[in-house]
């Protein structure tokens, strides 16, 4: 298919599968033949159940395309499984969805069954040597789930007007059979449109804290607090602050530099009590490991394998630490 994606919306009322024209989820629920929901209410069941599972929810967001959320979601991910925990990752850039490529999946298959779409798995390599999937079901898994595994050319653009990337927001959350998760990562797009409004709603109740990236330049830093006040205004938490490119090594001395120059925007996030988590720099490792469908946290001999692996430790203490505060 050259053209752009074709969009078939679901019937309103119960049907079959064959009827509907796509998997959407009233063909997992075992009460299909008897239920009188709605499609609407259907899919409010379904992703509250597929919710109920996963303990922390973490939306990976900017309000500025390019400084690299994608690449910080897939690492965090990997570094989390790394960690022993069961993760999944959620690609919610719809159009631009990379998931499957920053993990080579480009090719991969899904699968239906009776609980709902396969969300593949991606290897956790234990030395970061070799990667690919398995069906394994032991903690320290990673799934993986996006709009990719159903294109059939890896160009062709999705050209969706917001109700359909609402209704997709559903599905990825209430079809895609993500099991029992530690976390749930997603990849969020640029921006505070639909794809955002339509998450936050759906989250409500959820623990979910957002993780936000931005580039050290003066520009990215000024949208990125667009995307804080969002959280802020939302009652959102935030984990705190991601700096990507934040400088670039020598690969003759080794040394490191920073590219941008140091803009005031850098200190509003710490006047917020918005904490920087980490800092990564602008290195060939990174590229490199996108590029191979392996991303470099998997890789122990790389010092980016020490920095993602940092930042995963961080975010699941600082979780814990919101969790006991909102029970105290």
């Amino acid at each position: 298919m050259s053209g752009t994606v074709e969009y078939i919306p679901t019937v309103e009322t119960v049907a079959p599968i064959e009827d509907c024209g796509r998997g959407h989820a009233c063909s997992f629920c075992p009460e299909e033949d008897s239920c009188t929901l709605d499609k609407a209410n259907h899919s409010k069941v379904h992703m509250q159940q597929r919710l109920s599972k996963m303990n922390w929810i973490i939306p990976v967001m900017a309000n500025k395309g390019g400084v690299g959320k994608s690449t910080v979601s897939a690492n965090l991910a990997v570094a989390l499984a790394q960690l022993g925990y069961a993760v999944g990752l959620a690609d919610a850039d719809i159009h631009g969805p990379n998931a499957a490529r920053l993990f080579g999946m480009q090719n991969e298959k899904v699968k239906v069954t009776g609980r709902g779409i396969n969300a593949p798995e991606y290897e956790i390599a234990g030395r970061g040597e070799s990667t690919g999937r398995s069906n394994s079901t032991s903690r320290g898994t990673l799934r993986v789930g996006s709009l990719a595994f159903f294109l059939e050319e890896f160009d062709t653009p999705v050209v969706w007007r917001d109700a359909y990337k609402h209704d997709y927001i559903h599905h990825m959350l209430g079809s895609f059979d993500w099991g029992v998760l530690d976390f749930l990562i997603v990849d969020m797009p640029p921006g505070t449109g639909n794809e955002l409004i339509t998450l936050g709603d759906v989250l409500k109740g959820c623990n979910t804290s957002a993780l936000l990236v931005t580039s050290a330049d003066a520009i990215a830093l000024q949208d990125t607090r667009k995307a804080a006040r969002y959280c802020k205004e939302s009652a959102l938490p935030i984990l705190g602050v991601v700096e990507n490119y934040a400088g670039t090594i020598c690969p003759h001395c080794g040394g490191e530099f920073d590219m941008f120059p140091r803009a005031p925007e850098a200190e509003a996030f710490e006047q917020q009590g918005i904490a920087t988590l980490a800092r990564l720099p602008f290195t060939p490792a990174i590229g490199a490991g996108a590029a191979a469908g392996a991303p470099v946290a998997g890789d122990i001999n790389s010092p980016m394998h020490g920095v993602f692996a940092a930042l995963a430790t961080t975010c699941r203490d600082e979780l814990i630490a919101q969790q006991r505060k909102m029970m105290s």
